[in-house]
């Protein structure tokens, strides 16, 4: 068996080449060194040697000069087999010293032994020749001597580099113990992760404080502007946080770890160049963090260093990203659950309220099932039960179509039908019928129910029992075509009516006339005897109006004494005035209402088609414009329609707007007609009446414009401007040293307001009047309207200490009997006495027997209008007291009063009436 030396001083070098030799039938000694290697052979010749070059004690070019040189073993192969002596001056001194081959290591081992046998058979057969050093003993110490040099200086080298790679790899591993601890506790901060903003808090600073990084921070991206915002920070550099920013937006943007070592040569953070420099940071990395593949931001750690991360320290950065990724993960589902564990309890509790709802509902509700057979019904509520009659047990299962009963053809039912067969919404108003047969209507809602899938399986009803609506909308149905007070026609119907009649009219050529009849002065029923005497005349004249009129004609009442009577199918203008002639005498006849008989008269206007208007309105306003004319004829009378009515009607809409402005552009003013005192004949007091300067400055008259006041509901506003003015004026006249009482006119309606006495009182504040100096006229009808009331109102403004006077006495239905109920102190003769007294004997009774009367009730009287000379004289013969009239002095403006005082002299004052004592009938 062929022996073989093997000389190397590394155990690995002899056991792999121990192995490959014994492998391929060898027989192998090794040997450490030259020495032994020597010491060996000599001991025992091998067939073959292979040595290594650099070894302790004697290396491998001392072994082979020594075995050359020894002569029992010059003829044994010797082949040199290194991996330090490699250049071709190192294989050219080892031949040189008698080298039979020269190898490199390592070289495969087919190479190896191929070349291994190739020196042995060459040896064995003679062929090879004997390696003989060429070199003389000195040449080959020179020669040895420089590669030993040469190899040393190598080695030196490598020995520095692989200190300075010592240097290195501690620093490194320095570093990574730094950052396992880093990685170590933030793994803990992530065991018992309290929240993210502390997490954030903990990474960055104990990557700082324990890592022995610069700077640390944590980046989240806001999703809506996509920037990235600081949530977390530490480290010396803090205060650069905000323009340090390229590192972690290059990692963002790119969606991959940022790393660089030497920060000042990336040319992409050339912006920043100079706040790197200035905050000392050379190396920086910046990890992406993630919730699930969600990038949600970044963590990003700076180094003072240049050449700070390698690549273990790469992946323990990237390893602590991605435990911080998992924990966000981790947090961001258990955020997940909790959402969706309360939007369970959410539903479940909304489930619960949905169940009570529907049980506590008002409106009955079924759930249905969606089958081949139709819809059988699975729960209804008690809303169902009560509005049925039917109980749970008595309809589950049945098909709600049994609640129409036997009445299946119904409007409705074809929408409701369509909805199951589309299985959709739908909607129908239907009769149904509950338990005990009586009617019920249903407005039914119904909706499907859809499973996971989304397919439906049930239907949802809603049962809305209206019909109480339905009776209230029929009622409205009646109340629309119907008076409520008369049962006449609404003015909805007579709309209606009207348009038949018009068009029957155009069909036959024939006419149709619509009356306006209104009541004459009915406000003084209602103001005198109350509304609801007022309200049984008017039914009273709606039924002797219906007795005049044929059936095919409409009878409809407008409202308060308003009617409008429809003639159609007329042959001719004849039959309106015939049939308005009928209409005023029915009118005219006595009615008794109130314990009285009341005689009452109406004004009718006529407009006729197609001459005076061809549709409702038009007719309907002509008519109003004719019966308007025949008011102006002193009533009980009627009127057709011409066109120069239209112009009356239009002066009452530009009075009515031209006394707004008046209100509030100062248009208004008050004059004054004094009171003559019959026994001193000197001035007592002043009647304030208002004025009206319209366009062009010039004075409109209340004969015109009171009367729109009235029925507009001006009076009030313009009521309470008369009351101040004439107070104000009082009160200059007062400073004057003019002491007058002023009288100031009470509309009905300012005497119905509670507030009245507060409203004087005010007044006379404002002003700084005295009492005694204000006079309150009202009409006779206003206080016997509502007696009660009138008497609490005026009883307040008499505990003001203001005088109360009663205008028009003696056109009503009162009696000074019945007056002395209330705290008068002055009754006002109506003027039509004082004109008709001189040639109507039965007036200037009335007037003696009022002044009569009114002395005994001690009440102050005046006579108004008085004009001549001989009314004056018969009303001082009778005792009056005060003289208002033409003869004395018109109405003045309030300047020219001190000069009519001045020529009857200077007014006494009047002095404050005292409280009556009880009277009894004279």
């Amino acid at each position: 068996m062929t022996r073989a030396l093997v000389v190397d001083d590394l155990e690995e070098n002899l056991y792999m080449l121990r192995a490959l030799l014994q492998g391929h039938g060898l027989e192998v000694i090794t040997a450490h060194n030259g020495a032994e290697a020597l010491s060996a052979a000599r001991q025992q010749a091998p067939d073959i040697v292979i040595s290594d070059l650099l070894m302790p004690v004697m290396d491998g070019y001392t072994l082979l000069r020594d075995w050359k040189s020894d002569p029992s073993l010059t003829h044994i192969p010797f082949i040199v087999y290194t991996a330090t002596y490699t250049e071709p001056k190192d294989e050219r001194l080892a031949l040189d010293l008698g080298a039979d081959a020269f190898m490199v290591k390592p070289a495969e081992p087919d190479v190896f032994m191929e070349r291994l046998h190739e020196v042995l058979a060459k040896a064995q057969g003679g062929a090879l020749p004997l390696g003989t050093p060429v070199l003389d003993e000195a040449t080959a110490l020179k020669h040895h001597s420089e590669v030993l040099v040469r190899k040393l200086a190598q080695r030196s080298e490598q020995l520095a580099q692989r200190v300075q790679e010592l240097a290195a790899s501690e620093q490194n591993v320095r570093r990574l113990n730094l950052l396992y601890r880093v990685l170590s506790e933030t793994n803990q901060a992530i065991v018992h992760l309290v929240g993210e903003d502390e997490l954030f808090r903990t990474i960055c600073r104990t990557a700082v404080e324990r890592g022995g990084f610069a700077m640390a921070w944590v980046g989240l991206i806001e999703q809506a502007q996509g920037r990235i915002t600081p949530v977390a920070w530490s480290g010396s550099a803090e205060d650069w946080l905000d323009t340090i920013r390229t590192p972690v937006e290059l990692a963002v943007s790119e969606n991959r770890v940022y790393l660089s070592n030497d920060l000042a040569s990336d040319a992409r953070l050339q912006a920043i160049h100079g706040s790197l420099h200035q905050a000392g940071l050379n190396s920086a990395i910046s990890v992406p963090l993630r919730i699930g593949d969600k990038m949600v931001g970044a963590l990003t750690l700076f180094a003072v260093e240049k050449d700070y991360f390698d690549e273990a320290m790469l992946e323990l950065v990237v390893e602590m990203a991605s435990n911080i990724s998992f924990a966000l993960d981790n947090v961001e589902k258990e955020r997940k659950r909790r959402l969706a564990e309360e939007r369970l309890q959410q539903s479940e509790d909304a489930n619960r309220l949905t169940s009570s709802a529907v049980e506590a509902s008002a409106n009955g509700i079924m759930i249905t099932a969606i089958t081949p057979d139709g819809n059988p019904i699975h729960y209804v509520n008690p809303a169902f039960e009560h509005i049925t009659g039917y109980s749970r047990s008595e309809v589950i299962g049945r098909d709600p179509r049994f609640l129409r009963g036997s009445d299946l053809e119904q409007f409705g039912t074809s929408d409701i039908n369509a909805a199951l067969r589309n299985t959709s919404e739908g909607k129908a108003v239907l009769r149904n019928y509950r338990k005990d047969g009586s009617l019920f209507w249903n407005e039914l809602s119904i909706a499907p129910v859809v499973d996971a899938s989304g397919r439906a399986t049930h239907f949802v009803g809603i049962i809305n029992d209206i019909t109480e609506q339905k009776r209230y909308e029929a009622q409205l149905e009646r109340q629309n075509n119907q008076d409520d007070l008369t049962g006449l026609a609404s003015r909805n119907l007579l709309r209606d009516r009207t348009g038949q009649a018009i068009a029957h009219a155009l069909h036959h050529k024939h006419f149709v006339a619509l009356l306006f009849i209104d009541l004459d002065d009915f406000k003084r029923i209602n103001d005198s005897l109350g509304h609801g005497v007022g309200d049984t005349i008017l039914c009273v004249i709606a039924e002797r109006i219906k007795g005049c009129i044929r059936e095919r004609d409409t009878l409809a009442r407008l409202g308060g004494d308003e009617f409008v009577l429809v003639l159609s199918d007329m042959a001719g203008l004849q039959d309106a005035s015939l049939m308005a002639s009928q209409v005023l005498q029915a009118i005219a006849q006595p009615i008794s209402a109130g314990g009285r008989e009341i005689d009452l008269s109406g004004s009718i206007g006529i407009s006729v088609f197609p001459a005076d208007g061809e549709d409702y309105d038009t007719l309907l306003r002509n008519a109003d414009a004719a019966m308007y004319k025949a008011k102006q004829t002193s009533g009980k009378a009627f009127c057709f329609y011409t066109g120069d009515m239209n112009v009356e009607a239009m002066r009452r809409l530009e009075l009515e707007s031209g006394l707004r402005q008046a209100l509030g552009q100062n248009k208004l003013t008050l004059h004054y007609q004094p009171l003559l005192d019959l026994r001193s004949g000197q001035v007592v007091g002043a009647e304030a009446l208002l004025r009206w300067r319209g366009q062009d400055d010039v004075l409109v008259s209340p004969a015109e414009f009171i009367p729109v006041a009235e029925q507009t509901g001006l009076i009030v506003p313009i009521g309470e401007w008369v009351l101040h003015t004439a107070c104000a004026q009082a009160q200059r006249w007062l400073q004057e040293g003019i002491e007058l009482c002023v009288s100031v006119n009470l509309s009905t309606r300012q005497l119905r307001d509670r507030n009245l006495a507060d409203t004087v009182r005010r007044c006379l504040a404002e002003h700084r009047l005295p009492a005694h100096l204000l006079k309150l006229e009202i009409t006779e009808s206003a206080v016997m309207e509502d007696a009660e009331a009138a008497a609490s109102i005026l009883g307040e403004l008499k505990q003001l200490g203001v005088l109360i006077s009663v205008d028009d006495f003696g056109t009503g239905y009162s009696s000074l009997a019945y007056l002395r109920r209330f705290p008068i102190d002055q009754i006002k003769i109506d003027r039509s006495f004082i004109v008709d007294m001189a040639d109507n004997a039965d007036a200037a009774a009335m007037v003696e027997s009022i002044i009569g009367l009114a002395r005994k009730l001690r009440l102050q009287t005046v006579a108004e209008g008085v004009e001549t000379e001989v009314q004056q004289a018969f009303i001082k013969r009778a005792g009056c007291d005060l003289l208002q009239g033409f003869l004395f002095s018109r109405p003045l403006p309030p300047e020219s009063i001190p000069a009519l005082l001045r020529k009857v002299m200077a007014p006494t004052v009047i002095p404050v009436p005292t409280e009556r004592t009880e009277r009894t009938e004279p």
